[in-house]
């Protein structure tokens, strides 16, 4: 934890919230009201603290996004609308209150995707979506698209999962998208399309 961080968590109230979860792996009922006031950036760091503790850098990523499971806390939640910051929140929470190692999804159809990529810094490790285009159209398996300086085509769905895995390593993590089977498939970056002078 870098000094900068374990200040914004402790002048926020924080701290006994993340020794007590260190040492016995929950959290007192009393501490959700201090959850839902604490600065959102102090509880995001808690929460992103947490997280690497118990999970790790990997994030697991869901094209499309699989039926609910017991055990899984998952973002947004049907029926409510939320503004990005109560979302940020919510997840922040389910993370520092939820069971060691806790699972907690981010559908980027229901928040979008800037929203997602922003929740990985408040406790989320797993991402889920359809895959669409700029304009929200849905790709198909065997939908082609341009890429690269000089277009060559590729299937969209290749293309947009890098996009994906480009945003979800911006935020220092390692995704590993997994299959309906559950077997787990890496993107590897887009190769470059620099030629040698």
């Amino acid at each position: 934890m870098t000094a900068l961080v374990q200040r914004a968590v402790e002048e926020a109230g924080l701290s006994g919230v993340l020794a007590e979860r260190r040492r016995a792996g929950t959290t007192h009922p009393e501490h959700l009201a201090l959850l839902r006031a604490a600065d959102l950036l102090a509880l995001g760091a808690l929460a992103d603290l947490i997280r690497a503790e118990e999970v790790g850098a990997e994030v697991r990523m869901y094209i499309p996004p699989p039926p609910a499971v017991e055990g899984v806390f998952a973002f947004p939640t049907d029926g409510r609308e939320w503004t990005g910051l109560e979302l940020l929140r919510e997840i922040a929470i389910a993370r520092v209150t939820g069971p060691r190692a806790a699972r907690v999804r981010v559908d980027w159809t229901g928040c979008g995707l800037e929203i997602a990529q922003i929740a990985l810094g408040f406790g989320a490790n797993e991402l889920a979506g359809y895959l669409s285009t700029k304009i929200g159209a849905l790709i198909g398996e065997s939908d082609l698209t341009g890429v690269g300086r000089k277009s060559r085509l590729e299937l969209a769905s290749v293309a947009k999962k890098r996009e994906l895995a480009a945003f979800v390593r911006r935020a220092s993590r390692a995704p590993v998208f997994v299959r309906a089977d559950g077997s787990r498939e890496t993107i590897e970056e887009a190769p470059s399309t620099q030629e040698a002078t």
